[in-house]
C-alpha cells in the first residue's frame, strides 16, 4: 500500500485521491508571494468543510467550518465580509497575500493520534515553509502546534514567527472543539494587533 506523501502514512486510493483533491482546491487559491502563512493542525474530515472549498452555498458548511472560514478570511482585512461569496473572500484572500496550510495534509481520525502525528510531521512543514512557503510571516492556529514553536525558533523561519504572547492563535473552532470560551477579541483583531504593519 503507497504512503501518503500528506500524512505519512499507508493509504489507499481514495485517500489519495481526496489529499489531491484538497491540495487542487488550495493551489488554486495560492498567493505567488505569500505575506501571511496560517498553519493550522489538520484540515477536516469533511471536504464540505474544508477552507478552500469554495461552495456557492454556504450552508453546505457545518456550522462550526462556517465560523472558522469566516474567521480566517476576516484576518487578511477588514473589508472581507461573511456577505461576500466563498469564491469572491477566497480570491481577495489570496490576493492580499495570506494563505492557510496544515501540518498534517490529511485528517486525523483521533486526538492522540494527532499528537503523535504532529510530532513527526514538524520537520516537514519547517521544509514546506522554508523551500516552498516562503512567507514573510507566520502564524501558528492551534494549541496542539505549541509543540513545535522550538521547531520553528532554532531555523531560519525564526524571526517570521508571530505568537499570540509566546503561545500558537486559537481559532473559534478550536475553542469549541475543546470547550473553551471564545476569546472576546476575534482572532482578526489579535493577529492584526501582532503582525508588523504594513504587511
Amino acid at each position: 500500500m503507497p504512503v501518503c506523501d500528506g500524512c505519512g502514512a499507508q493509504a489507499d486510493s481514495a485517500h489519495i485521491r481526496r489529499r489531491i483533491e484538497r491540495l487542487e482546491l488550495a493551489t488554486r487559491f495560492r498567493p505567488i508571494h505569500i505575506q501571511v502563512l496560517l498553519i493550522d493542525a489538520v484540515p477536516p474530515a469533511r471536504l464540505e468543510d474544508y477552507f478552500y472549498h469554495a461552495a456557492a452555498n454556504r450552508e453546505g458548511r457545518s456550522t462550526g467550518s462556517r465560523n472558522y472560514f469566516d474567521e480566517i478570511v476576516k484576518c487578511s482585512g477588514p473589508t472581507i465580509s461573511p456577505e461576500m461569496s466563498q469564491e469572491s473572500a477566497l480570491a481577495e484572500f489570496q490576493h492580499r497575500g495570506f494563505y492557510l496550510a496544515h501540518v498534517r495534509e490529511c485528517p486525523a481520525e483521533a486526538a492522540d493520534v494527532l499528537s503523535e502525528w504532529l510530532e513527526r510531521l514538524g520537520p516537514m512543514i519547517l521544509r514546506r515553509v522554508e523551500k516552498s512557503y516562503k512567507p514573510k510571516y507566520i502564524v501558528l492556529l492551534s494549541a496542539s502546534l505549541g509543540k513545535l514553536i522550538p521547531q520553528f525558533e532554532r531555523s531560519e523561519m525564526r524571526d517570521r514567527l508571530i505568537l499570540d504572547h509566546g503561545k500558537p492563535f486559537l481559532s473559534s473552532l478550536e475553542n469549541s472543539a475543546t470547550s473553551r470560551s471564545v476569546p472576546a477579541v476575534s482572532l482578526s483583531h489579535r493577529l492584526n494587533a501582532a503582525l508588523p504593519h504594513p504587511v
